[in-house]
């Protein structure tokens, strides 16, 4: 009997340690059941949100996708204002800013920041890295006392926590970036929040450059044709998109250029010329807009030699007006014209009024 019962508790002891286990077991695949569907329900939640920002992209100008964008994210990473970007990093000077877009800030903290920008040592963590997405808390970054004036204007503009996340061209060494800030001096940058924002990020970025595209691309926004070569660039010339083609006809025309940047001389000519750049191989025409430059390029044709009067009378030729009639309109003889039409027949190769139309489309193009 005693070895009956002996066996009979071993058995309640296994059969006890078996139940713990299983309890043990089942507990855990609850938690992991649980912690799966969290994942999977943050998983929507992130795809839902860049499924937005790419349609945003889509549907609107640079400006508005950048507010729709910053809106879109808030939700899941409050932040109170932030900037928006694309900047040099000169090592003890700070940030030569190319392209800013503000949200809920003014301009006036663009200004401030000018003289203080030397002091801006999260701009130097982050510089010099292809991709990075960092977070600082002003009063422990900025608490030496050579730092308080960096500090005040941090206070000044409700920069008490900020996320910056970055990612530099190593071609031109510029760096985009986007900056939220907060406030309040108790939220901090939790890792988790950095590692949504780093995977957020690329998204932004490269939604900006779909919007860019897209405004480029609208007909209404810049004339010509939009199978042309095109390029995108800011004002210190340095380019944020360019067709296949764009850096062929620009070596073609100008020669040897620094790597992802518009040559020196075609960005003189846009800094001080509205009308379009006639080449010796090609004609690019621009537009700025704000801190962008909007360019196409086509190759030169026969009737970008035509001169501004001769030009005029083909244009009116073309629209049905006899010799005496656009002689009226330009005050000029009726020989002049005549003279003028001749001598454009002559340089554009045609016999007609229709061919001379399809050659000056070619210059409209």
């Amino acid at each position: 009997v005693p070895k009956v019962q002996q066996a009979h508790c071993g058995l309640c002891a296994l059969l006890r340690l078996w139940c713990n286990c299983a309890i043990d077991f089942l507990h855990a695949l609850r938690l992991v059941t649980k912690k799966f569907a969290m994942r999977h329900d943050q998983l929507d939640v992130f795809s839902s949100l860049v499924l937005q920002i790419y349609r945003a992209s889509v549907e609107l100008p640079s400006e508005g996708f950048q507010v729709a964008a910053l809106e879109l994210i808030k939700p899941v990473l409050p932040f109170d204002t932030s900037m928006w970007g694309v900047a040099t990093h000169r090592p003890g000077l700070g940030l030569d800013i190319h392209v800013i877009h503000l949200h809920n800030t003014p301009q006036a903290m663009i200004t401030d920041y000018a003289p203080l920008k030397h002091m801006d040592t999260c701009a130097d963590a982050v510089a010099g890295q292809e991709r990075v997405t960092m977070g600082f808390h002003s009063a422990s970054r900025f608490a030496e006392p050579s730092a308080r004036a960096y500090r005040d204007y941090l206070r000044r503009y409700g920069h008490e926590n900020l996320f910056i996340s970055a990612q530099a061209d190593p071609q031109t060494e510029a760096v985009q970036w986007v900056t939220l800030f907060r406030a309040d001096p108790d939220q901090h940058c939790r890792p988790e929040e950095l590692r949504l924002l780093a995977q957020l990020s690329p998204h932004l970025m490269q939604g900006l450059r779909h919007s860019l595209v897209h405004q480029l691309d609208r007909a209404s926004f810049l004339p010509g044709d939009a199978s042309l070569q095109a390029a995108i660039a800011d004002r210190h010339g340095i380019l944020h998109y360019a067709t296949p083609g764009c850096a062929d006809m620009l070596h073609a025309e100008f020669g040897a250029a620094g790597l992802g940047r518009l040559p020196a001389p075609l960005l003189a000519w846009i800094g001080e010329n509205p009308a379009p750049f006639v080449g010796q191989t090609c004609v690019v025409m621009h537009r700025v807009h704000k801190d962008l430059v909007y360019i196409r390029l086509r190759p030169l044709c026969r009737a970008d030699g035509l001169a501004p009067r001769q030009r005029e009378v083909a244009r009116l030729m073309t629209q049905g007006l006899s010799h005496k009639q656009v002689a009226q309109q330009l005050q000029l003889s009726p020989a002049t014209v005549r003279n003028h039409i001749t001598e454009v027949y002559r340089r554009l190769e045609v016999q007609n009024v229709l061919e001379l139309a399809r050659a000056l489309d070619e210059a409209l193009g």
